[in-house]
């Protein structure tokens, strides 16, 4: 292999591990940091947010949502899901906050209220297609190719290293013991 050619793999390993870094970094750090991490499933905020994408979210409390953030919110209609949707209105009623949210790409808008103590989620940033990734690792064959592959590679390793040549002692020596061979004190060699 030429020098130009090992060069040249070198430099795409270090971006590869670099851009995985950086995306781990990008994902985890901020969870350190009191914010959430969310895969998209949808396409409903397209072109802001698409589907497989990770955002992160800070939460703030209700007052501090302005019209124009996107925010991430129980569904309203009680299925549990979590939407990242953009805010239309929003409003003080009494002791609640009232929204109206609508995803970029939807014809329909919500409309959710949320206690004044409470919290919601406003997207920070997002992660273009990392959520496809964590998707495929969440599935049963990722686990199992992440603990195979290792495994198969430590077997690999040992085996190549029980089976390697030796290197051969170099022409013209004997690999032997200078003194494996004299006769030991009072002994007559023959």
């Amino acid at each position: 292999m030429s020098a130009a050619l090992r060069r040249l793999r070198l430099l795409g390993l270090w971006i590869g591990l670099g851009l995985l870094a950086g995306t781990l970094v990008a994902a985890v750090v901020p969870q350190l940091a009191g914010c959430r991490t969310f895969t998209v499933r949808s396409g409903s905020m397209t072109p802001a947010i698409e589907t497989g994408d990770v955002v992160v979210t800070r939460p703030i409390s209700p007052l501090d949502a302005r019209v124009g953030d996107i925010v991430t919110f129980v569904d309203p209609e009680g299925t549990g899901k979590l939407f990242s949707h953009r805010v239309q209105s929003v409003r003080v009623l009494g002791e609640e906050v009232a929204f109206v949210t609508r995803g970029d790409a939807n014809t329909s808008t919500e409309h959710w209220r949320v206690p004044a103590s409470g919290s919601v989620g406003r997207v920070v940033y997002r992660i273009p297609k990392v959520g496809y990734a964590l998707a495929w690792i969440d599935s049963a064959a990722a686990r199992l190719a992440l603990i195979a592959i290792p495994a198969l590679l430590l077997l690999w390793a040992a085996l190549v290293r029980i089976w390697r040549p030796t290197n051969a002692a170099p022409t013209g020596r004997k690999r032997s013991d200078p003194g494996r061979n004299r006769p030991l004190d009072g002994e007559v060699s023959l």
